[in-house]
């Protein structure tokens, strides 16, 4: 069952970092085509700032899980290398622990905050019109992921020191 999780749970990781590679190259035309309007024609995209402060979110958020599970994010380990392996893994738990209940709190924290800007229709100052909802829907997701994740490697872990134990 665990293994079922965790394979949908890998192929949201990778779905997820892959629309934040093609939102990278969206924005990455976008801001060539709104220079290149403007030099060449005098005519620029409108909106590009305001398009782009929307894809950000998107950007970072998308692929945190996908780093968590290639064990990628960055670490200061310079005290930690002085511990035991065993002591380490305790480190490694208790920071895992924590960072757990970090994520939880900024989804649902987001969660709130997408719901009261999609209810209130807030829209960007642009000239076209922009929901802020739009960008705000990506925190939530990428950071309910990253809490998904956080916790299937807690508890994989915990599966796994069990059977040492036995």
């Amino acid at each position: 069952m665990l293994q079922k999780i965790r394979a949908i749970e890998h192929r949201l990781e990778v779905l997820l970092t892959a629309l934040s590679w093609m939102v990278t190259i969206f924005l990455m035309l976008m801001i060539v085509v709104d220079v290149g309007g403007r030099f060449f024609l005098n005519r620029p995209l409108p909106a590009t700032w305001e398009f782009g402060e929307i894809c950000m979110p998107y950007i970072v958020f998308f692929p945190f899980a996908y780093a968590l599970s290639r064990d990628n994010h960055v670490r200061v380990s310079l005290i930690r290398n002085q511990f035991s392996r065993r002591v380490q893994d305790r480190f490694k738990t208790l920071t895992d622990l924590i960072s757990l209940a970090m994520c939880a709190l900024l989804t649902y924290v987001s969660w709130q905050r997408l719901w009261y800007s999609y209810t209130l229709e807030e829209e960007m100052m642009a000239a076209v019109r922009i929901l802020w909802w739009w960008g705000r829907i990506a925190m939530p997701i990428g950071m309910g992921l990253f809490t998904i994740a956080f916790f299937l490697q807690l508890f994989q872990r915990a599966v796994a020191g069990e059977r040492k134990e036995i």
